[in-house]
């Protein structure tokens, strides 16, 4: 090999060594980096328990939609003032959207328009009477309401006193499901009696009335799944109880839950997918941020199951979904 031969690989070399060091320092080919949205998620409860599986969706939609999702409880139970004021702590702190469940219905039109023109809103639960830039992820209440009631009114007989537990009955979605629920127990002659927070009632007090030996075997429907934890920890705490009930229905499918009607401890839970829930909640308040909000309405399907159910293929995925 001659002098001019050994120029020139050493040139072709030395060339390939500085375009393998601009390739691997990305001067050249610079990796596009994958913009992170801060999404907040401002719940209406003090604790997140009853939203395991509608954290799993939004988490598993976080990484799908480069999100960064912060979860916000109330410090009160049932504060909606507070709830507001941390919406608006949340967008001032740099969130790109947010989502809320509100704790009572909006009745305030005029500040939530201020907040979705300022940042992208995503609403569990609830739908603005106003024409918004706002996405909803609702149930159909009515309906569920009607299935707990068909529920009862088929198995327990008129004459059991029904005893509904609620946190508020204007809390959330409580008003549609129990307006439904009521409704659909009267055309089948029943009588309900509402024991919320809201009206100072015990949902133990409630218990202790039906160990009287003169009273007829109550049924006990709980709107929420707050409420219905709670009926189900008092049930556990005292065996005497369940001997004095015609049966336990209620609406909510946490893992709790699901555990108590596989016991035998509830008859039937009305429930829908809360994982889905979550999913679409991060979902559109990505594309919200990236191609700004329009006004949408996504209703999600809810089905009334019982012990058997909890298994099928028809609902074990949505009851127990993979993290």
């Amino acid at each position: 090999m001659t002098k001019r031969e050994k120029l020139i690989w050493c040139i072709f070399g030395a060339i390939l060594g500085v375009l393998f060091l601009l390739s691997s320092t990305d001067l050249i080919i610079k990796e596009k980096k994958a913009e992170i949205y801060p999404i907040s998620v401002v719940l209406d409860s003090t604790t997140d328990e009853c939203y395991a599986n509608f954290k799993k969706g939004v988490e598993q939609a976080a990484r799908d939609y480069n999100a960064d999702v912060h979860f916000v409880t109330l410090y009160q139970e049932g504060d909606a003032l507070q709830q507001e004021e941390l919406i608006e702590r949340e967008i001032k702190g740099g969130a790109q959207a947010v989502i809320v469940a509100p704790v009572r219905e909006l009745n305030d039109p005029e500040r939530l328009e201020s907040l979705a023109y300022s940042c992208p809103i995503i609403l569990l639960g609830n739908h603005p009477s106003k024409e918004l830039p706002v996405t909803s992820v609702i149930r159909d209440y009515e309906k569920e309401g009607e299935l707990l009631g068909r529920a009862v009114a088929e198995q327990i007989d008129s004459v059991s006193p029904v005893y509904v537990f609620a946190k508020e009955k204007s809390a959330g979605n409580n008003r549609p499901i129990y307006e439904s629920f009521v409704k659909t127990l009267k055309t089948e002659g029943f009588e309900a009696v509402l024991c919320s927070r809201e009206s100072g009632s015990d949902f133990k007090t409630v218990f202790e009335t039906i160990l009287y030996p003169e009273a007829p075997k109550a049924t006990i429907a709980a709107l929420d799944a707050e409420s219905m934890t709670e009926a189900a920890q008092i049930l556990n705490s005292d065996d005497r109880y369940t001997g004095r009930l015609a049966g336990v229905f209620g609406v909510g499918s946490t893992t709790y839950l699901l555990n108590q009607m596989d016991k035998g401890l509830i008859r039937g839970l009305v429930v829908h997918n809360s994982y889905n829930e979550g999913y679409l909640s991060i979902q559109k308040a990505a594309d919200g941020i990236k191609k700004g909000m329009k006004q949408e309405r996504i209703c999600l399907d809810s089905y009334y199951i019982e012990r058997s159910d909890i298994r099928s293929r028809k609902f074990e995925k949505m009851l127990y979904p993979m993290d």
